[in-house]
C-alpha cells in the first residue's frame, strides 16, 4: 500500500537526521581495543611452586613469558604493567637481592611498575641500583628526598599503542608506606596521592585518552581514590594481596563510556595474572570492556627455564634443597589476618622457647608464605620468613601489654595484628574481656619477659611497645637462623594445641 505524503516524507527526513548518530564505516574502523596484562606483590617467585589450597604447581616467569607471548600475538596492542612488591619473597631475593626479578621483567617486556614497600627492604638505594638497567620506568608520584624535594621516581609515563595514548601514574599509600622498616625511609617523605593524583589528572587529560593509576595502596584506598579523582580510568591495584576474578566498576561520573573507573587487582606471589581489555570508539571512550585473572599453571610449561634464571637457581639449590625436618600437617596461611593461625602460633612458639621468655609475639605479616605437609627444605623456612629480621627479647608491664593485645585485637580480619604464646585472651564482640599469661590472668603491675622480631619492636606494625626496659638484642642471628635451628632440634612439627584467643 502506497503512504501519502504527509506520511512518508516526515519518516524520510526522521531516518536522515538518525543517520548521523550513527558510526561511519570510516568512525568504525578506527574502534580499538586495548589489551592490559598485570601482576601484583609477585614478592620475587620465579619458579613455580606448590600452592597449598590449589595442590598442584602454580606460578613462575616462565609461564608467565609464555603467556604474555600468546596474548601479545593475538593483539600487539598491549601493555604490560606491575603495581608493585617485586622484590622479597624467597632466597633468591635473599642472595642476589631483586636483580634476577629485573632481568626477568626485562625478558617478560614489562612496560611500567610502581615502587612497593617491599622494593624497599634494603634501602632506595639498592632499588635504584637494580632497576638501572631495566628497559621500563618505575613510576612514583608520591614520595619525594627530603634533602631536594625531588621525586625519587617519575611520577608518569606516557605510552602510545597504535596511535591511542595512554598515561600511567604510580602511587603508594600511607598503609604501605608504614610498612617499610623506619632505617630505609630515613630522609625521604611521603605526600597524599589524592591531590597528586588530582593534579596529574587535569594536566594530563587533555594529552592522552585513557589514565591508568598503578597503585601500591591496598583495595581499602582504591574505591575513595576512584571518586576523589574520577578522571582516572583504570586502577590497577597492589598491596593487599587481594584476587579479584573480575574488574570492579566503582561510579563517579566520567564521561569515559562507563561512567566511572575500573579497579582490579591480581592476588599475589605471581600466582595470577590479571588482564583487561578495552574497546574505544572514535571518541576514545570505552565502549566495552572485559576483564579475568589467568592461572598459572602447568599450560604453559613449554619450555626450560631461561639459562639467564638457570644460572642464579643452580647456586642456591644445594643449600636451600637440604631437608631438615617434617611438618606432619599443612601450615596454611590462609585467612592469616582473622585471628590466630597454626604456622603464626608456632614461630611465636619457637620466639618464646628460644630466647626462654614469658610471652613470644609474632607479626602476622611477616609470615609470607605456608609450609606443606612432607618433608621440610631449607628453603621453605626462607620463603615464611625471607626478611633479614633481627630479634630483641625486653620486658613490659602487665598494663603496657594489655594495650599491645588490645590494639592488635581491633585490628583482626584486617592486617597489623599478632600471633602470641604463652599468652591467651577472650574477645566478647570486639572487647578484649581477659589476658591470661601461662594459665593465669595478666597482673597489670608485673613485668613481663617479652621476645619480638626487631621489626615489630621498633613499632613498624604501628603498636607501641614503648616503656620497655631491659632491651636487648640477641645474638645476631636473623629470626629465620632461629627457626631453622629450632627445626634441628625439633624436626617433626605440628599445629600447636594451646589456645590463643577464645570468642564469646
Amino acid at each position: 500500500m502506497k503512504l501519502p505524503a504527509f506520511v512518508t516524507l516526515p519518516l524520510i527526513s526522521c531516518l536522515l537526521s538518525l543517520s548521523f548518530l550513527l558510526p561511519t564505516p570510516a568512525q568504525a574502523a578506527v574502534e580499538q581495543t586495548l589489551t592490559l596484562l598485570f601482576t601484583n606483590d609477585t614478592h620475587n617467585r620465579l619458579e613455580p611452586f606448590e600452592h597449598i589450597e590449589l595442590k598442584q604447581k602454580v606460578g613462575g616467569i616462565v609461564r608467565r613469558a609464555r603467556y604474555f607471548d600468546s596474548v601479545r600475538q593475538s593483539n600487539p596492542q598491549t601493555l604490560i604493567l606491575d603495581a608493585g612488591d617485586v622484590f622479597q619473597g624467597t632466597p633468591f631475593y635473599n642472595f642476589y637481592l631483586g636483580e634476577p626479578d629485573i632481568q626477568a621483567m626485562n625478558m617478560l617486556g614489562y612496560d611500567a611498575m610502581t615502587m612497593g614497600n617491599h622494593d624497599l627492604d634494603n634501602g632506595l638505594n639498592n632499588l635504584r641500583q637494580k632497576v638501572q638497567y631495566a628497559h621500563f620506568p618505575v613510576l612514583c608520584a608520591n614520595v619525594t628526598e627530603k634533602a631536594n624535594d625531588l621525586l625519587v621516581f617519575r611520577p608518569f609515563q606516557i605510552f602510545e599503542r597504535n596511535g591511542l595514548k595512554i598515561a600511567v601514574m604510580g602511587f603508594i599509600s600511607e598503609h604501605a608506606w608504614q610498612a617499610v622498616a623506619l632505617p630505609q625511609k630515613e630522609g625521604l617523605s611521603f605526600h597524599d596521592p589524592i591531590p597528586i593524583a588530582q593534579k596529574l589528572v587535569a594536566e594530563l587529560r587533555p594529552k592522552v585518552d585513557l589514565i591508568i593509576s598503578l597503585h601500591h595502596m591496598g583495595i581499602w584506598f582504591d574505591e575513595p581514590f576512584a571518586k576523589a579523582v574520577p578522571g582516572v580510568d583504570l586502577i590497577i591495584g597492589g598491596h593487599s594481596h587481594t584476587e579479584m576474578e573480575k574488574a570492579q566498576l566503582v561510579a563517579n561520573g566520567s564521561p569515559n563510556g562507563i561512567g566511572g573507573t575500573l579497579i582490579m587487582h591480581a592476588g599475589h606471589m605471581g600466582m595470577w595474572v590479571g588482564r583487561l581489555d578495552l574497546t574505544l570508539n572514535h571518541r576514545k571512550q570505552i565502549t566495552q570492556h572485559s576483564s579475568e585473572r589467568v592461572l598459572m599453571d602447568a599450560r604453559w610449561d613449554l619450555q626450560p627455564l631461561p639459562e639467564m634464571l638457570e644460572s642464579y637457581a643452580k647456586r642456591l639449590r644445594a643449600d636451600m634443597e637440604k631437608t631438615i625436618g617434617e611438618a606432619l600437617e599443612d601450615f596454611s596461611v590462609a585467612g592469616k589476618y582473622d585471628g590466630p593461625f597454626a604456622l603464626g602460633s608456632l614461630l611465636a612458639d619457637i620466639l618464646r622457647s628460644s630466647l626462654k621468655t614469658d610471652i613470644g609475639i609474632m607479626n602476622t605479616g611477616g609470615v609470607r608464605n605456608g609450609l606443606n605437609k612432607g618433608p621440610i627444605q631449607v628453603g621453605e623456612i626462607f620463603e615464611i620468613l625471607p626478611f633479614e629480621n633481627l630479634v630483641n627479647h625486653f620486658e613490659l608491664r602487665g598494663d603496657m601489654l594489655r594495650k599491645v593485645v588490645e590494639t592488635s585485637a581491633s585490628r583482626l580480619k584486617v592486617s597489623k595484628n599478632l600471633q602470641f604464646s604463652g599468652l591467651d585472651y577472650t574477645l566478647e564482640g570486639k572487647k578484649v574481656t581477659e589476658i591470661r599469661v601461662q594459665g593465669k590472668p595478666l597482673d597489670l603491675q608485673r613485668w613481663y619477659s617479652v621476645s619480638a622480631p626487631e621489626y615489630v619492636f621498633m613499632g613498624n606494625e604501628a603498636i607501641s611497645f614503648e616503656g620497655a626496659r631491659n632491651v636487648q638484642m640477641t645474638d645476631r642471628r636473623t629470626l629465620r637462623d632461629m627457626v631453622l635451628d629450632y627445626i634441628r632440634l625439633n624436626p617433626r612439627l605440628s599445629h600447636p594445641k594451646e589456645p590463643r584467643l577464645i570468642q564469646k
